[in-house]
């Protein structure tokens, strides 16, 4: 109804502006309808428009149904519209997707070529540190294995040296000092004595310039100055003799130069399990007297190894180390006197006996088959 009136209204107004000198007086009926009245004179109607406009009037329907297909036409346009441009909408964001999905992976494929040519070119370092590193050891080890080749030579050398070396003193060679080789020994010098030929010195007392008052592993050693007084050592001795039999000679001499000798042909010492016992002397000969006579069997004594089987007593604690037995006449060990008066002193009972000591000693080894 109100759209009604509204499209009556526009009627009448489009006649004001169709009939510029018409009046219109607009009205509404006993029905509230609205009327347009039109008079072309004052006091006059203007029937002749009114009566144009009646189908204006009558067709307000059709209008209705014009704007209303019109509404409908554009809201279906709009939709269109819409829907197309939707349609290019999702095709735009699948097509920038597309782009960016490009360039993700572009950027990923970049990013990669980037890590790994960092990673080869730390690899590359890492590759030339670690050949400098290679170079260098090489060099070392090049000049190790010099090193060891001369080493190695040198070695062989000295075995050859070692091999030709002797194992008792020279017979057709003058005095003097000489280096010896026993089996599982190192190479050591002995003096070698030609009268009579042939003679290893083991043991040596001429001024007491060495302290013979020595500790068991002393005796077991060695020690001493093998050009003055010296002791030759117990497993050298035990050594020499196991290898093959061997003879002794002990020279000894007197503070007014007089000089003696006793000589046994079978002297043979035991290891050291065995505490160095002198299992033989063989026969004698000489002219000082057989007073070793009482050592043979008997185990080597020191004042810090009591083996002489007497309970009460050690007898290297008064007369030197030695072979010492119940009954001992011997003390070639004993403190060194430069004079002939002293009771404690180096004693060959058949020679000298007590108060003389001995101021000359000499013991000497050498094979019986020289």
């Amino acid at each position: 109804m109100e759209h009604l009136k509204m499209l009556r209204l526009l009627s009448c107004l489009l006649g004001l502006l169709i009939l510029p000198s018409v009046t219109f007086y607009i009205a509404f009926n006993s029905k509230g309808q609205l009327l347009c009245v039109l008079q072309d004179e004052p006091g006059q109607c203007g029937s002749y428009c009114l009566s144009a406009l009646n189908a204006l009037f009558n067709d307000t329907d059709n209008i209705r149904t014009l704007d209303e297909i019109k509404a409908e036409l554009k809201a279906g346009f709009d939709s269109g519209h819409k829907q197309e441009h939707k349609e290019d909408f999702a095709n735009s964001i699948q097509a920038l997707q597309a782009k960016l999905d490009v360039r993700l992976h572009r950027m990923v494929e970049l990013r990669t070529t980037k890590i790994v040519a960092d990673a080869n070119d730390e690899l590359k370092s890492q590759l030339k540190e670690r050949d400098e590193q290679i170079s260098t050891l090489t060099t070392q080890i090049e000049a190790i294995e010099k090193t060891k080749s001369e080493l190695s030579s040198q070695v062989s050398e000295l075995h050859k040296y070692c091999d030709i070396l002797p194992d008792s003193c020279p017979s057709d060679s003058p005095n003097g000092i000489y280096q010896i080789k026993l089996r599982g020994l190192e190479p050591f010098e002995v003096p070698c004595a030609t009268s009579p030929p042939g003679w290893t010195v083991i043991e040596r007392r001429v001024d007491g310039s060495e302290n013979f008052n020595r500790t068991w592993n002393e005796y077991k050693s060695g020690f001493g100055n093998v050009s003055r007084d010296f002791f030759i050592g117990l497993e050298k001795l035990h050594r020499m003799t196991e290898a093959r039999p061997h003879e002794l000679y002990i020279k000894l001499g007197k503070v007014d130069g007089s000089r003696t000798y006793a000589q046994y042909d079978d002297f043979k010492i035991g290891n050291e399990k065995e505490f160095y016992e002198l299992k033989n002397l063989g026969k004698y000969s000489g002219t000082a007297g057989d007073s070793v006579i009482n050592s043979k069997n008997q185990k080597f004594s020191t004042f810090d190894r009591d083996n002489d089987g007497n309970s009460e007593y050690n007898y290297a604690m008064g007369y030197g180390a030695w072979w010492h037995g119940s009954r001992s006449f011997i003390s070639l060990n004993a403190k060194y006197f430069k004079d002939d008066k002293a009771w404690n002193g180096i004693i060959w009972n058949l020679f000298n006996g007590f108060p003389e000591s001995l101021t000359f000693v000499e013991m000497m080894i050498r094979p019986k088959s020289l």
